[in-house]
């Protein structure tokens, strides 16, 4: 408060030297805000000697972080000019420190960004899905260690020692570690799966009863999402503890169907309808040739049995089920030219009936 009140005091015994002063750091701030755009473009030239294009150089992720620390150099001249009390020039001295360390801070992140910076090239989209997925990775990582480290520093500036700090919660950092151990689980699980790479993102997996498309892959969860759109976040520590199907690394579906007709189908309508099922499938196009088989399977006590696999190289699950469709149609066709239905499950009851002798 007594700070506060010697800033008030100074702003109100300003002469008219000291009005000249705040005339002259204005211009200076002034100077700097025109100047930081070319002082920037200028110093980053100086590494990209080779590159001719403005707009690339302006893109680069130490641009705008230096326009910004010259900047806040010249309102700290500025403050300097003026020539202010000490306690108005330690907190200037304070805020210009926690800006130049949250704009080196910014600065660092554009550089590990997977779309900006050093991480662009590891992430090249020339390169397979798993060098994306890492690079996204990594780059989150090193991103919470740098706003990790500026907050540290920003501590640092207010006079307060991060390692005593944490030295100091004595039987609450126990309780955090504690705390922290799902975190600490999920993290190298996550190190894990980049490492493995049981999925991609781009994926369709099953893990548990949750199945869809991996959309997202971070140091802590994955999201996938699911045929109707949802998204849902599951645990990195989950993929360890669980069998993970991943239908995108497969060559080929199987598919495999099984048809129950009444048992009055006679035997040549039963071998014309299998044969008739067989050519279609070896005939269809995205049927693995030499893989469909059809066969009077078994007979049973509510119909006689006809059981059908074959597979495709549709990968996709839409198109795979698409295909399915086509083939659940091509057959129903053939039934339905057969003059044959589809038994369902059922019991026939023979009553015997018995007449009365009458006495």
């Amino acid at each position: 408060m007594e700070q506060i009140n010697n800033i008030v005091n100074f702003f109100k015994g300003i002469t008219e030297q000291q009005l000249i002063d705040i005339g002259i750091a204005l211009v200076i701030v002034a100077v700097f805000v025109i100047l930081s755009p070319i002082i920037s473009y200028l110093i980053i030239k100086m590494f990209k000697i080779r590159e001719k294009d403005r707009e690339k150089i302006k893109n680069n992720p130490f641009y705008k972080p230096l326009k910004a620390l010259f900047i806040s150099i010249g309102i700290y001249i500025g403050v300097l000019v003026i020539n202010p009390p000490a306690p108005a020039l330690t907190i200037c001295k304070q805020v210009l420190d926690i800006a130049i360390i949250c704009i080196i801070a910014k600065g660092l992140v554009n550089f590990v960004d997977p779309k900006k910076g050093i991480v662009k090239k590891l992430r090249n989209d020339d390169l397979p899905d798993g060098n994306k997925t890492v690079a996204n990775f990594t780059s989150k990582i090193l991103k919470y260690v740098i706003y990790i480290g500026a907050g540290l520093l920003i501590l640092a500036v207010f006079g307060i020692n991060p390692s005593s700090l944490i030295a100091g919660l004595g039987i609450g950092s126990a309780v955090v570690a504690l705390a922290a151990q799902d975190f600490v689980k999920n993290l190298i699980s996550g190190f894990s799966i980049m490492s493995d790479k049981p999925f991609l993102v781009g994926d369709w997996i099953a893990v548990g009863l949750n199945e869809g498309e991996v959309v997202e892959i971070s140091f802590r969860c994955t999201k996938i999402k699911t045929s109707d759109n949802s998204i849902v976040t599951i645990q990195n520590s989950t993929f360890t503890t669980n069998n993970v199907i991943n239908w995108s690394r497969m060559t080929q579906r199987r598919y495999a169907l099984n048809i129950k007709l009444p048992l009055e189908t006679n035997s040549d309508k039963i071998e014309k309808i299998v044969n008739r099922i067989k050519f279609i499938l070896d005939n269809n196009k995205d049927v693995v040739e030499g893989t469909a088989e059809v066969f009077f399977n078994t007979i049973e006590l509510d119909g006689v049995n006809i059981t059908i696999y074959m597979y495709t190289e549709i990968i996709g699950y839409n198109d795979y089920l698409a295909f399915r469709q086509k083939v659940n149609e091509d057959i129903m066709k053939i039934l339905e030219a057969e003059k044959v239905s589809i038994a369902y499950p059922g019991q026939n009851v023979y009553v015997h009936q018995v007449e009365e002798e009458n006495n």
